[in-house]
């Protein structure tokens, strides 16, 4: 399929300039929808889509100021990963419950969306519960593959240029697997950056927004716009850069391997200090199973109300995974939680130790695995920070066989603005075009 260029911030530019009613908006989103979505299905179907963006319409009209000028997002299309509770839409979360079984309180994420004047593209495909499942969704670049998983939608719909901005979730790699493997950029934040009220939780411990532009700057905006006490950084100079030692680097093709030795010594040629550091953690814990019995033991707690009153409409691997978690005993969720805050200090005294601004990693694997194959993603590249709260960010920065390969960058804990300033020099190095 040819994808469409729609970049958040050429949209918010010529929307000012043109003077392009919210109407015209709303119609282009739905000439785009006719057209490219019957192809990746990025969208929870929706049987009276029209008819409800009329009523967005109506609302954003009525919202507008007399005087003053129109909200930042004016007309801007947003999708929505359906776990995020909205208004006048169900909540669904890729499962066969009943809707009112899933019912609650609009996030307050998407109330802010409203009040800078975007509208509610839709909500977007996502695997059951966040966890594992099937999805409808094909990846823009080639359907034959997967687009990832479990913000599958999002990350599709902004690809193929349904929608340029969207929103996403990130328990172990929801957010940075599928940006890798659509080729967009996903963002996701520092744990407990963005409040998750209104979002139904996968585990509490690891779960965090995550947002999905077809590039940087669409992504400096959005985070500018969206996250609580935003204070954008300026930078100077070249990032010193971490390369974790150890399992880590290993859990990947030797394609991807060797794409990325290929981009660090470009890197360095442009005056990068790459430096390899021995890690605060043990290859076991990476590759063990200990973080998904973490996040088994607190889906079954989350659920267990939900379970006991519906246990035969949960798909196969979340009701197994819910069955292993009942038998997490407390005190090594207990364990695990302090253990989160023992690696995230570590990290931080690591990075100052050593001088480092960025880790850095390939964001997957390996690229988008065919549809047979059942597989989302991988992981190995992006559970740990997860576990550890990190900010981190996917960049699309190479490609293997067509398909693309996002380049990850993560930060310090808490320190998002000093990832996202860091990222653009790095995007600027790597793939300007994606800036």
């Amino acid at each position: 399929m040819q994808l469409v260029r729609n970049s958040l911030n050429d949209l918010i530019h010529n929307t000012e300039e043109a003077g392009i009613s919210l109407s015209t908006s709303i119609d282009s989103y739905l000439t785009r929808f006719r057209e490219l979505e019957p192809q990746i299905h990025a969208f929870v179907p929706e049987a009276r889509l029209e008819q409800r963006l009329k009523l967005e319409q109506e609302r954003l009209l009525a919202s507008l100021p007399g005087t003053a000028g129109k909200p930042a997002l004016w007309g801007i299309p947003v999708g929505i990963k359906d776990l995020i509770h909205v208004n006048n839409l169900p909540t669904q979360a890729g499962a066969r419950l009943p809707a009112e079984a899933l019912a609650g309180e609009e996030a307050s994420i998407v109330t802010r969306l409203r009040e800078l004047g975007a509208f509610i593209a839709g909500k977007t495909v996502t695997e059951e519960f966040a966890y594992h499942g099937p999805i409808a969704t094909l990846n823009p670049h080639n359907p034959a593959h997967t687009p990832g998983g479990s913000s599958a939608g999002s990350a599709a719909a902004v690809a193929a240029g349904l929608c340029p901005l969207a929103l996403g979730t990130q328990t172990l790699r929801s957010v940075l697997g599928p940006a890798s493997f659509c080729g967009v950029v996903g963002f996701k934040l520092s744990y407990d950056r963005v409040p998750l009220d209104g979002v139904l939780r996968l585990s509490p411990s690891f779960d965090t927004l995550g947002l999905f532009t077809q590039d940087l700057s669409g992504m400096e905006t959005a985070a500018e716009l969206l996250v609580p006490h935003w204070s954008s950084r300026r930078v100077s100079g070249k990032p010193v850069l971490g390369i974790p030692m150890g399992i880590y680097m290993q859990l990947m093709s030797d394609e991807v391997k060797a794409v990325f030795a290929a981009q660090i010594q470009s890197l360095e040629q442009l005056g990068y200090q790459v430096k390899q550091v021995q890690m605060p953690w043990e290859d076991e814990f990476i590759y063990g199973n200990a973080m998904l019995r973490f996040i088994q033991g607190e889906l079954a707690r989350e659920h267990a109300a939900r379970f006991g009153a519906y246990e035969q409409f949960y798909g196969a691997s979340v009701r197994d995974a819910m069955i292993s978690g009942e038998a997490v005993p407390e005190e090594e969720l207990a364990e695990n939680r302090q253990l989160q805050l023992v690696l995230r200090d570590s990290l931080k005294n690591l990075m100052e130790q050593e001088g480092i601004d960025l880790w850095v990693s390939p964001a997957q694997g390996g690229t988008a695995p065919k549809l047979e194959e059942n597989n989302t993603g991988w992981v190995g590249m992006t559970a740990v920070w997860s576990f550890a709260g990190c900010p981190a960010i996917s960049i699309p920065a190479a490609g293997i066989g067509g398909l693309p390969l996002g380049f990850q960058c993560v930060g310090n804990y808490g320190e998002d603005e000093w990832l996202l300033a860091w990222a653009r020099q790095v995007t600027l190095d790597l793939c300007p075009d994606k800036i």
